[in-house]
């Protein structure tokens, strides 16, 4: 992430800046902070958009004052790229690719071994760019190891653009043409990025177009910034610029969370933020030096290009088997991290940025040969599907993965389930979705793939009551007879099955219908509440029991491959990684329950206290995972989840949907 250090810009004039390397600090530290939990720095991204700023002012500055100097040459500054760049970039990728070899599943080893070969080629926001699911914010992208090398492969596409383009217009304009080149770029760069938010947002965040703006902010303080060092320049106009920069900076850390539409015009905040520092830097801002220019934050500055490289892929694989970095992982990994970044700073960095030998030696031991040994590496392991056959071949593997998913089955792999994800109204009367068996009771259980979840749970209760349970549901359609909800590919589906479901209710062949829904999924639409009360009013008018089923609690953090990842370490423990804090019935199920109270013949059924105990919640049921993902249960669970009913004063609750003559039925 970053160029040069701060003294080693080649040219006249060009003196060491203690200031921009304990920028360099805090901008590294605010991504690390930020990337161990974002609740502790939610603007803390931001940071990669400062070094940013720092590369283009750096490389910009390098290039104009070896120009005017009459020492510049391409060979010479690609040259210093790859002594800088290239080695522990190099050592950081096969370090990864080796440590996935030894501890990632196939599909995911495949998967790293694609990153690797696209960053040996400066390509790496290319290729999470094209990623279907590759969003910087995304879940799963916690869990890839070189994800954080698409800025790498912005600042080097821009490496390969910029000094040709900048060579160019100082020849024939000087720094008049180059500053102003430079700031229509920057417009024309934020414009796009802002304008394509909405309709691509991975773009705007990979693509060096959407990008340059911010290296090229710093460019064009190079070029127009000079006259900053003069001394009539040094005073309160410098400190205020100073202040400026800083608080840009803090509010960018602490506010500017993912929820922005990020890059665009949000970036010009922690951009000029670092723009400003720079600038009042320059001119002698006693604040700047003060903050920026303690030996401890210099320090990090110096060794931040090896802190940003294995930062990632240490909480990566943390990430890929525990699914959080709690805090005694957190507290490790920062110490991994610290002996990583100052051991590949001291025998990696340092000593390749001093190595002279012949330009061709330079570039064939720095780069291509290593390079190329990883490139075949990860060929290999491509080739391999990630070796597939050594890994999931081996017997001790194929029994742990049949155990696992006999465990974790959906109730969608259930034909005793009748979820639809295409309207079908035969399936009322498949005597598959009869469950317990024997004659219809006139109860039915409807709803969404939340309603679903519910078969195994009702299997039970049915096998004690002896009374059967109809069961009906749509992917992505909850049971409201008013609204437009779902989505595609099923909302054709669900606006088939809604009316269709209403029609039913209302015929008289059921006398008890029990709702589940992903409620929380729904309550977003504004008119979800009224929605809700009509349904309730048309199945009170029709003269039904009805019975509102609670969410279950969601678990955002949820990864159900950890149980398969372990196979291959043999100790990782799943069990605990999920749980979290009880805060209660959320608020939709209060509106569920607020709405049945208010009505006679309308109860509501809550599954809180058979997962959340003494303050916390968990995906697991006597000892057992539960949860098929984040927010369903699989079918063992649900049936786990009755069974543990049996023994609850709940139990009273749940039976009154087989009716209260029955509640008592041994």
């Amino acid at each position: 992430m970053v160029v040069e250090q701060a003294g080693q810009a080649a040219g006249a004039g060009a003196g060491y800046r203690r200031d921009i390397d304990g920028l360099r600090g805090v901008a590294v530290l605010a991504v690390v902070l930020y990337h161990l939990d974002p609740g502790l720095l939610p603007g803390g991204y931001t940071g990669v958009d400062v070094f940013f700023v720092i590369s283009g002012y750096l490389i910009t500055r390098i290039i104009a004052a070896e120009r005017a100097a009459g020492a510049f040459s391409f060979s010479g500054f690609y040259l210093r790229r790859v002594r800088r760049i290239l080695p522990v970039l190099l050592v950081v990728v096969a370090a990864t690719l080796l440590a996935g070899a030894l501890v990632l599943l196939p599909a995911d080893l495949e998967s790293l071994a694609r990153s690797a070969a696209w960053s040996l080629a400066a390509a790496a926001n290319l290729h999470f760019w094209l990623q279907p699911d590759g969003g910087y914010f995304a879940d799963a992208s916690a869990e890839q190891p070189l994800l954080h090398l698409w800025s790498l492969g912005v600042e080097e596409q821009f490496y390969l653009l910029w000094p040709a383009l900048l060579v160019f217009l100082l020849a024939r304009g000087g720094r008049g043409a180059a500053a102003w080149a430079s700031l229509a770029l920057v417009v024309a760069s934020f414009a796009w990025a802002e304008a394509i938010n909405d309709t691509d947002p991975r773009a705007a965040f990979y693509l060096l177009p959407a990008r340059a703006g911010e290296l090229l902010l710093g460019a064009l303080l190079a070029l127009r910034g000079r006259s900053l060092a003069s001394p009539a320049r040094v005073g309160w106009a410098a400190e205020g610029l100073a202040l400026a920069g800083l608080a840009a900076l803090a509010w960018s850390f602490w506010r500017l969370d993912h929820d922005h539409a990020f890059p665009g015009l949000w970036a010009l905040v922690p951009t000029a933020g670092a723009v400003l520092l720079i600038h009042a830097g320059g001119a002698g801002s006693r604040l700047v030096a003060a903050v920026l220019g303690g030996r401890a934050l210099v320090a990090v500055g110096l060794v931040s290009y090896s802190i940003y490289l294995w930062h990632w892929p240490v909480l990566a694989y943390i990430r890929y088997f525990s699914g959080d970095v709690g805090l005694v992982a957190g507290a490790v990994s920062v110490g991994v991290i610290a002996l990583l970044s100052v051991a590949s700073y001291r025998w990696v960095e340092r000593p390749a940025r001093r190595w002279r030998p012949a330009p061709r030696a330079q570039l064939g031991w720095l780069y291509l040969f290593p390079a190329g040994a990883i490139a075949l590496l990860a060929l290999a392991l491509v080739q391999t599907q990630g070796l597939k056959d050594a890994i999931a071949g081996a017997p001790r593997f194929q029994e742990g993965l049949a155990r696992i998913d006999a465990e974790a089955r959906p109730a969608l792999a259930f034909d005793i389930n009748c979820q639809l994800s295409a309207h079908d109204p035969a399936r009322l009367d498949d005597p598959r979705c009869l469950v317990g068996g024997g004659t219809e009771a006139g109860i039915l259980l409807a709803g969404d793939s939340n309603a679903a979840q519910l078969v195994g749970l009702f299997e039970v209760l049915s096998a004690r009551t002896g009374l059967p349970v109809r069961n009906l549901s749509h992917s992505v359609c909850p049971p409201l007879f008013q609204g437009s909800y779902s989505f595609p590919p099923y909302k054709a589906g669900c606006d088939a099955f809604r009316p269709f479901l209403a029609e039913v209710l209302a015929s008289g062949r059921f006398h008890t219908v029990v709702l589940g829904a992903s409620w929380r999924h729904y309550a977003r639409e504004p008119s979800f509440r009224a929605d809700l009360e009509a349904t309730l009013d048309a199945l009170g008018s029709a003269g039904l029991r009805v019975f509102l089923v609670g969410s279950i609690p969601h678990h955002p953090g949820f990864n159900r491959h950890c149980e398969r990842r372990g196979l291959r370490l043999g100790w990782v423990d799943c069990s605990g990684r999920l749980q979290g804090p009880d805060e209660g019935e959320p608020e939709w199920n209060r509106w569920l329950a607020e709405a049945a109270s208010r009505r006679s013949g309308v109860h509501y059924l809550s599954t809180h206290a058979l997962l959340c105990a003494q303050g916390v919640c968990r995906p697991v049921v006597a000892g057992e995972l539960a949860y098929f993902d984040a927010g369903h249960l699989s079918m063992d669970g649900s049936r786990a989840l009755g069974r543990e009913l049996l023994g609850r004063e709940e139990l009273a609750d749940w039976l009154e949907v087989f009716g209260a003559d029955r509640s008592r039925t041994p």
